[in-house]
């Protein structure tokens, strides 16, 4: 049979980073959870890599995981309900696709790795591993504990009575045009302000699993304020419009907390809602608001 007849196909989801944020590059603690939200590839081997694809920069993710896993050049089609730019990790759900459609039969651990190695070498940007694991190894109605130092990683279940909202920006961005590696190496070299936001959130995802494990979304709901004036003021990755969304979800009847979620300069928002109230803040925002729901990832059996 041509090498051009076989075909293979793959998907994986996107994230959320409950709480935890610009601390994955430095060996601190995160709190992801895989959403359903996915992106699915299909494809071919071929003479040259090519990729029909709106995700952003599709070409160049797709060649540089099929380089890290030495697989020869493929045609690939991608279809992805992950919106680019927006902070729910568009990037790792293709590549971590494109992995599993590739080697099935890989660790999700090893797939997540090859997946960061090919982020970097296709942007330029020192991406952390969170994403990739997430999307690798999340599960459906849990959060994923990942100590970033480690590796290890540990499930925590996840309330189906309190929704997760993504709040659009307007603010797209591409991190390599954001002062994102500066941010990274501010926080490696030590830098105090940098530093406080670091050592603070570590503590914040600590207090949340215990908030998690007890039910306490009120705690939860504050844990992500605090979060976020921490990103707004020690590691500076917000915006003013940013700002103004975060307050106006804050205030929003049902809405338990929210904060700036990603990388930041722009993206997304995250909130964390009373289920029964969901349908009121959607209503409420007058912008564009996807409500996820927990997912397996690539890598989890199903």
């Amino acid at each position: 049979m041509p090498s051009e007849a076989v075909s293979w196909s793959g998907r994986a989801p996107g994230r959320v980073n409950l709480i935890g944020e610009h601390v994955d590059y430095l060996g601190g603690l995160v709190l992801p959870a895989a959403v359903n939200r996915f992106t699915e590839v299909s494809g071919h081997a071929a003479g040259e890599w090519s990729v029909e694809s709106e995700v952003p920069g599709g070409l160049a993710y797709v060649r540089a995981i099929g380089e890290e896993l030495g697989a020869e050049p493929q045609d690939v089609t991608v279809s992805s309900q992950v919106p680019p730019s927006a902070g729910i990790s568009s990037s790792a759900a293709l590549l971590v696709a494109v992995a599993v459609g590739l080697k099935p039969d890989m660790d999700g651990k090893t797939a997540a790795l090859a997946c960061q190695r090919a982020e970097q070498r296709a942007t330029g940007v020192q991406v952390g591993v969170m994403d990739q694991f997430a999307s690798a190894l999340g599960r459906r109605g849990c959060a994923l504990l990942l100590d970033c130092a480690t590796l290890d990683y540990e499930l925590v279940p996840f309330p189906d009575e309190v929704a997760i909202a993504v709040i659009d920006s307007g603010e797209h961005r591409n991190l390599a045009d954001t002062p994102y590696n500066q941010r990274r190496r501010e926080a490696e070299s030590g830098d105090p302000k940098r530093m406080r936001h670091v050592q603070s959130e570590i503590a914040r995802v600590r207090v949340f699993v215990e908030a998690l494990r007890h039910r306490d979304f009120a705690r939860m709901g504050q844990l992500l304020k605090e979060s976020h004036r921490s990103l707004r003021d020690d590691f500076e990755v917000s915006t003013a419009n940013v700002d103004a969304i975060v307050a106006g979800a804050d205030a929003i009847d049902g809405c338990y907390g929210a904060r700036i979620m990603g990388a930041g300069f722009g993206g997304s928002i995250l909130a964390l809602l009373d289920r029964p109230k969901t349908e009121q803040f959607v209503s409420s925002m007058h912008r564009p608001v996807l409500v996820c729901t927990t997912a397996d990832g690539a890598y989890n059996p199903r």
